[in-house]
């Protein structure tokens, strides 16, 4: 799982051109991976898929972690940059940044502690975007 994980990441960064020539990686939505769900129930789903992330990786589980994150949170973490930059671009650049850092994480220093504080964040961002989005704020 984290060599393709690894491939994943390598490919976002090659495909958004990284820090070369000025641009920002996160100047972009990130590209989508496959269909997500993004709707309350989407946004449910994946407050508690993070919380699986979290969990695990908190508990020094990595393989765990990796299986949590990758799939549908993974995807859902792509896939709802687009909708979300035109309603809030700073927001959905900041849960880019995450997201590239997590990948990075799990693909390259596999720590399970910056794993944990980074889908606690992403957690933290996605709950904000459902909010920006017009739905109700997971797990409150």
């Amino acid at each position: 799982m984290a060599v393709i994980g690894g491939g994943i990441v390598v490919a976002v960064i090659l495909f958004l051109g990284g820090n070369g020539g000025g641009n920002n990686a996160c100047d972009n939505a990130l590209p989508p991976l496959g269909k997500s769900d993004i709707s309350q129930a989407g946004f449910q789903a994946e407050d508690a898929g993070l919380a699986k992330v979290i969990q695990a990786a908190s508990a020094g589980n990595l393989p765990a972690a990796e299986d949590a994150f990758y799939g549908t949170v993974h995807g859902f973490t792509h896939n709802v940059d687009q909708p979300l930059r035109p309603v809030d671009e700073e927001l959905a650049r900041d849960l880019c940044e995450s997201v590239i850092h997590i990948e990075e994480e799990l693909a390259i220093d596999r720590r399970v502690d910056v794993i944990a504080s980074d889908a606690a964040r992403i957690r933290a961002l996605l709950r904000d975007a459902a909010e920006a989005l017009g739905y109700a704020r997971p797990g409150d």
